[in-house]
Parts: C-alpha cells; structure tokens; sequence
C-alpha cells in the first residue's frame, strides 16, 4: 500500500463487532470492524472533547460513553442528541492480513 496509507493493526486482531484505537502521528483513530468490514474514525466526540474509544459500538455506529450521542461510523454524522456536528471518517483499505488507514484526509469533509 502507497503513502498516505499507514498499516495501523492485523485484521485477525479486531474481532467483529469489536474496534481498537490506534495512533498515527500523534492522531488518535478508531478502526472498527462490524461483520468483515472495517471503518476507521476520528476518536473524538463531536460534543465534547471527550474519547470516543471509552465507548462502545453499538452496530455501524459508536456511543459516546460521556452523553450517549451515537455517530454513524459509514458518514460519521451524530444519530443521537447532545451531538450535532459530524465526527470525521477515514478511508481504510485491507490488504494482505494488514489493515491500512489513510490519515491524509477525512473522505466525509
């Protein structure tokens, strides 16, 4: 895999349903897997700054332990109040047994 993209974690060690946070330059991200999927986000609430990796998924989403907002990890978008602005998603590519993560950019800004 070319730059941007950075190996961040082996596929057999996210099970489903399950995520680990992971850091790339100082930058903390989420790389969750829901069935054989894998979606990476920004591992902070959009409310408060406050961890998102202290919460829990809860199907294609993630809650924020502190309020209860709930984001879509596909869009990144709050499906739950006190959260109203987005959270910011990652393209995420898996090849081989790696899971590769481009922090480059956010794909839903």
């Amino acid at each position: 895999m070319n730059k941007p993209f950075v190996a961040v974690a082996a596929v057999d060690s996210i099970a489903p349903g399950k995520f680990v946070k992971v850091e790339v330059e100082g930058r903390a991200y989420i790389v969750a897997r829901v069935d054989d999927r894998f979606y990476a986000v920004e591992d902070n609430c959009s409310h408060e700054d406050y961890p998102l990796s202290y919460g829990c998924l809860d199907g294609k989403r993630i809650k924020c332990s502190l309020h209860g907002s709930r984001f879509s990890l596909e869009t990144g978008q709050p499906e739950d109040e006190p959260a109203d602005e987005p959270i910011a998603v990652f393209a995420v590519e898996v090849e081989g047994d790696r899971i590769w993560l481009d922090p480059s950019r956010a794909v839903n800004r």
